[in-house]
């Protein structure tokens, strides 16, 4: 029997819920509900499932039953009746938080979740100034309904698939339909349903499933915790991704523009968000060059510096035993641990431990002499212009160019900087996300600077 074979498929699992009663007021037709514990609201079942069914009227066979359930003897809207079903599907429809009434060898699946979940809350690692606090959660179907409360347009699409080898895991497509390109959504599609991994674990099968080049350390994919920020890109023909059990979607294809853009650019006047949006662009050029740019000129071309610059810094390096290279190269590896360890310390005592950290760090090796003082100002300037960068894997990319540039300088001075600089300009004018150009200089037929390198006015 189907039951049986369920039972057996979940070993009798302490958290299944499994309820033995009759149908129908003359009590001689069996079933059984089955769900797990704290996944269901039981107060749901109890009075519009169980209810209806053991004091209504019913026929005398199974099948007769099921179809007078569907055809409204029992009024719950979420329901779903299956045929002689496989065991594994029922049992999958359990293990997802539904309620499924066995009814012989058919079964009717009641979406009747009612697990604890996190509340709305403001975006945790995108700010907001002026603009909506809302952000995803963890559930599927709360994040859904936040796009379509904004985007209530009947063009609007919802694919919903599920992905994972083994256990499946319910993921959502979201596109307008008439702005995204048909192909680009269909192959979206293609690429999360052959994702290899059994086990959906992290975002990073989903991220890897969507880039065009798995091996490159450029983020191809972009991230948002906000609702609105996913909209707007919606709106612009992208295609964004939702994952059941995290609070965050992605957003393709994905261009390197995009990466610099922040909600709140379009929440302030058009000059500020200009202003704002190329200091970015400034301040991710600085924290690249900047340590290799000094360690170039200072041990290659001293030519180039003022005079008057070039003592001082021979001068706070008169007691430094180790090279230049050696020194900034140290103290930016101090400075990555110091973050690192700022980020999984608990909130109470990471910024605490950043700040005192790099403090008495930076202090004391300048009073030992181990570094000079000029490095620690180079180092501290890259580290503040590097924060300036709004998307976390951009950020996280240029940290390890950043010390590819440094190597480049220090073996060939500028002319080394000049050529990683270069090759890393080629390397992403030659990327593609889903097919789309990354360095894209153009959108929609009008040139990017309108709303790439600046935010001007609408027309």
């Amino acid at each position: 029997m189907l039951l049986t074979r369920i039972k057996k498929i979940l070993n009798q699992s302490n958290d299944i819920i499994t309820l033995d009663f009759f149908i129908g007021a003359n009590k001689n037709i069996p079933a059984q509900i089955i769900a797990v514990d704290g996944m269901v609201n039981l107060r749901s079942i109890g009075e519009e499932i169980l209810k209806p069914l053991e004091s209504g009227s019913f026929s005398a066979g199974y099948a007769d039953i099921a179809t007078e359930i569907m055809n409204g003897a029992v009024w719950y809207m979420a329901r779903t009746l299956k045929e002689n079903p496989e065991a594994g599907e029922i049992v999958t429809d359990i293990l997802a938080g539904n309620a499924v009434l066995i009814i012989g060898e058919s079964a009717v699946v009641f979406d009747a979740k009612g697990f604890d979940k996190r509340s709305i809350t403001e975006p945790g690692s995108e700010n907001v100034i002026k603009g909506p606090r809302d952000s995803f959660i963890e559930v599927l179907r709360i994040n859904t309904s936040l796009i379509r409360r904004r985007l209530n347009s009947p063009d609007l699409r919802l694919d919903e698939i599920k992905i994972g080898a083994e256990l499946k895991t319910a993921a959502a497509v979201v596109y307008m339909e008439g702005k995204a390109e048909p192909e680009k959504v269909a192959e979206v599609l293609k690429r999360l349903e052959q994702i290899s991994e059994k086990v959906i674990k992290s975002t990073a099968p989903v991220e890897d499933a969507l880039k065009d080049r798995r091996f490159s350390i450029f983020p191809q994919v972009m991230y948002t915790e906000r609702p609105d920020k996913l909209c707007a890109n919606i709106c612009e023909g992208k295609i964004g991704i939702l994952i059941d059990g995290y609070p965050v979607a992605f957003v393709v294809p994905t261009v390197f523009n995009m990466l610099f853009q922040s909600g709140e650019d379009y929440s302030q006047n058009y000059a500020h968000g200009s202003y704002v949006r190329v200091l970015r662009y400034a301040g991710a050029f600085l924290s690249l060059v900047i340590p290799a740019f000094y360690v170039g000129i200072t041990t290659f071309h001293h030519e180039m510096l003022p005079t008057n610059l070039m003592l001082a810094i021979i001068k706070s390096k008169q007691a430094v035993s180790f090279t230049t290279l050696l020194e900034v190269f140290a103290l930016l590896i101090a400075f990555e641990i110091l973050v690192e360890a700022g980020i999984r310390l608990p909130k109470s005592i990471g910024q605490a431990v950043s700040i005192i950290g790099g403090l008495v760090v930076g202090e004391a090796a300048v009073s030992a002499k181990l570094v000079s003082p000029a490095i620690v100002v180079v180092v501290a300037v890259t580290a503040i212009c590097g924060f300036v960068v709004s998307n976390g894997d951009l950020a996280n990319t240029f940290r390890i160019v950043r010390i590819l540039l440094l190597t480049c300088a220090g073996f060939a001075g500028l002319y080394g900087l000049s050529l990683g600089v270069i090759f890393m300009v080629y390397y992403m004018c030659s990327m593609t996300s889903l097919g789309e150009p990354y360095m894209r200089a153009y959108k929609n037929g009008e040139c990017a600077v309108t709303d790439g390198l600046l935010r001007l006015p609408r027309k």
